[in-house]
């Protein structure tokens, strides 16, 4: 039986262990747990919906994190909400990176157990949130995120990752700024608009 808390609490203690990370894990493990926890924190202040918790409020206590992150790792760990566009890139390049890696390694097996609650909605977001017509479309990151599951032999369908996906984003659209729903390409797009 697990205990689940009202989401005040959830996210006192996010907040709490967020401002600790650094003091408790490797840098590189520390970012792929903050990446989580901020997917949780926008998913906890949308049950709140309370004024003073909003997406603000979020990228402040992350702000606070990845300095102090920066700090303890001696080089600059920036935070990849401050530029969504790069770090489209960045994320999809790392995840194909991890197929050098030991799959038995326990990083490994994090990565594998946590890849559709962080890396799947973390890369919805970032796609909608990057503004440049030069960003790759969800369509595109589907597609390399479906290779990364294969290629890493991950444990999960992609039919899964989506069902999950829509009910973070129907969730958390409101709070992100963003429509909800199921990202639709180009052509579905112009096939739904009237003549």
């Amino acid at each position: 039986m697990s205990v689940t808390f009202e989401p005040h609490t959830r996210l006192e203690h996010l907040e709490d262990y967020v401002g600790k990370i650094h003091l408790n894990l490797p840098p590189n493990e520390a970012r792929v747990q903050l990446l989580r926890c901020r997917i949780v924190a926008w998913g906890l202040i949308a049950e709140i919906m309370e004024e003073r918790y909003d997406r603000r409020y979020v990228d402040q206590l992350f702000s606070q994190a990845y300095q102090a992150l920066s700090t303890a790792a001696g080089r600059e760990i920036a935070d990849p909400y401050q530029d969504p566009c790069a770090s489209q890139y960045l994320i999809l390049d790392e995840l194909r990176s991890y197929s050098q890696r030991d799959p038995s390694e326990p990083f490994m097996r994090f990565i594998r157990a946590e890849f559709k609650k962080v890396f799947v909605p973390t890369l919805r977001l970032m796609t909608d949130l990057c503004l440049s017509a030069n960003k790759y479309s969800w369509q595109d990151v589907k597609a390399q995120l479906q290779e990364v599951i294969r290629v890493l032999r991950i444990d999960v369908t992609w039919e899964e990752c989506e069902e999950r996906l829509d009910r973070y984003m129907n969730k958390v659209g409101r709070v992100m700024g963003i429509e909800s729903g199921p990202a639709k390409s180009p052509e579905e797009t112009a096939a739904g608009k009237k003549p």
